[in-house]
């Protein structure tokens, strides 16, 4: 149970970290957002790589678990990577299709 919530936190954190950058507040986003929330967002990124330290030391013991939350940071790093490389195609998924244009439908 610990294992998860350290992947759930670094994964968390790490997404709140990409998407306080603008570039990426653009990708996903389809805009900027203020300064102010972009803080915010890294703020609480950096915050819940830290819970997941926490979490890691309190739940493994502090030797084995600073070896795991390194893991785990591994582990959410890269998951926040591919998102990001994908996100074309997870966007297309997430997003609805608007519907077919007919003839009928036409104005």
């Amino acid at each position: 149970m610990t294992h998860i919530v350290i992947a759930g936190l670094a994964l968390a954190g790490f997404a709140l970290l990409l998407l306080a950058m603008p570039r990426h507040q653009q990708d996903w986003l389809r805009r900027k957002l203020p300064a102010r929330t972009s803080g915010r967002l890294r703020l609480g990124g950096f915050a819940l790589l830290a819970a997941a330290f926490l979490a890691a030391g309190t739940g493994l013991g502090w030797a084995y678990g600073t070896v795991a939350w390194f893991g785990w940071l591994s582990f959410g790093a890269a998951v926040t990577l591919a998102a990001q490389t994908n996100r074309e195609a997870i966007l297309a998924r997430l997003r609805p299709t608007p519907p077919p244009t007919t003839p009928e439908n036409r104005a």
